[in-house]
């Protein structure tokens, strides 16, 4: 039996069933077309296994004068800094409040721990961190 040469048109078309398109592409994915052929689109690297807290909408990537090559990552609640495979927070704190400014109450039984701090300026949503609590 002679080989016979596939001939694929370029792009993907979305609109049509596969069996409609007949000799195109209609799903892919990391993929563009040069000179009417596809291949995949390289440089992809997995930064890190942490998530993130919120949608990342910027990245900016630094060296520092001794040489360590930084990754910044912006989203929408943090802005984390990669160091090895790891992500850390190092979104900017807002304020810190004196100890005994601060009162927890608890009852018991319940889930709930209601913290009263008059002074704090805290919006809905923002985070707040809790430390040397006893």
């Amino acid at each position: 039996m002679p080989l016979e040469k596939l001939i694929f048109k370029p792009g993907i078309v979305k609109e049509a069933t596969d069996y409609a398109e007949g000799g195109g592409w209609t799903d892919g994915n990391l993929v563009r077309f040069r000179k009417n052929r596809v291949e995949k689109i390289g440089g992809w690297k997995k930064l890190g296994t942490s998530n993130f807290l919120g949608t990342p909408r910027a990245g900016h990537a630094w060296i520092a004068l001794d040489g360590t090559k930084y990754f910044g990552v912006g989203t929408n609640l943090k802005y984390y800094i990669e160091q090895g495979d790891s992500y850390f927070d190092v979104t900017p704190i807002r304020s810190t409040t004196s100890a005994g400014d601060v009162t927890f109450a608890a009852t018991n039984g319940s889930s709930t721990i209601t913290v009263t701090d008059t002074s704090h300026g805290a919006e809905n949503n923002d985070f707040v961190t809790f430390s040397g609590a006893a």
